[in-house]
Order: C-alpha cells, then sequence, then structure tokens
C-alpha cells in the first residue's frame, strides 16, 4: 500500500511539475505576444503620425473626412472591454485628442486660408451662379451647332 501512495505521489508530483511548466510557457508567449502587439502598435501610430502631418499641411479636408471614416471603422470593428480600456485606454484618449487638435487646426487654417484668397459665401455664391450661366450657354451653343449640322439632312 505505501508503494502505491508513493507512485501516486510521483505522478501527482510529476502532473503539476508539467502543469506549471505548461501555464508558465503559455504566460510567457502572452507576453511575448503582448510585447509585439504593443510595438507594433506604437510603430503605426508613428506613421500615422507622420503622414498625419503631412496630409494636414497638403489637404486638411481629406485629413477630416478621413479621420471621420477611420474612427468610424475603428470603433466598429473594436468592442470596448474592460482589459482593453485598462491597456490603450490612454492612448485611444491621446489619439482622440491629437485628431480633435488637428481638425481643429485644419478648419482654423482653412477659414483663414479661404479669407485671404477672398473666398466667402457671397463670393463663391457668385462664382456658382457664374459657371451655371456659362454652362446653359455652353449647352445652348451645342445644341445650335447639332441642329445647324442636321438641318441639310432634314431638308432633302
Amino acid at each position: 500500500m505505501a508503494n502505491k501512495l508513493q507512485t501516486a505521489k510521483q505522478k501527482t508530483s510529476a502532473l503539476s511539475a508539467n502543469s506549471r511548466k505548461k501555464v508558465r510557457d503559455t504566460l510567457n508567449t502572452s507576453k511575448s505576444a503582448a510585447g509585439k502587439t504593443i510595438k507594433t502598435s506604437k510603430h503605426i501610430s508613428e506613421n500615422a503620425k507622420t503622414k498625419t502631418v503631412e496630409t494636414i499641411e497638403n489637404s486638411p479636408l481629406a485629413m477630416v473626412v478621413g479621420g471621420v471614416a477611420l474612427g468610424a471603422i475603428v470603433a466598429a470593428l473594436l468592442p470596448n472591454s474592460e482589459r482593453e480600456k485598462k491597456i490603450l485606454g490612454g492612448v485611444g484618449r491621446k489619439l482622440n485628442d491629437t485628431a480633435k487638435t488637428a481638425a481643429k487646426a485644419a478648419k482654423t487654417a482653412g477659414a483663414a486660408h479661404m479669407v485671404d484668397v477672398g473666398l466667402n459665401s457671397d463670393t463663391l455664391r457668385e462664382q456658382a451662379r457664374d459657371i451655371f450661366q456659362k454652362s446653359v450657354e455652353t449647352a445652348k451653343t451645342a445644341g445650335k451647332a447639332a441642329k445647324e449640322a442636321v438641318k441639310p439632312a432634314i431638308e432633302d
């Protein structure tokens, strides 16, 4: 009987040691994967930051539209879990604040530039009216030319 107890104890110890090793290995793998994910996220964030600055400088309106679309996509794909809030909460807030600051700067710069080049609601309305009138005149001219081109064929 003592021999059976000793054998059972050895098997239990071996299983326990094996289980501890598997848990330790799984924990290490998870830590490694989390570290890689964080590193990748930081790299993506830095690239996004650089591209955002370039886009804002070149096309502020495109940045606003792209930011809204990207935000909607990310919000739809990533449910907010407690772990996510704990791990990424600060990053999300920072990105959100940065996007708001960029959008505000783009709006202000765009409005100032419009004033600088003389674009306001009255000027834009006049330009739209002028384009519409020229389009109507062009259509009339094209219609007359088409009518004159087929006139000999109709008279025959």
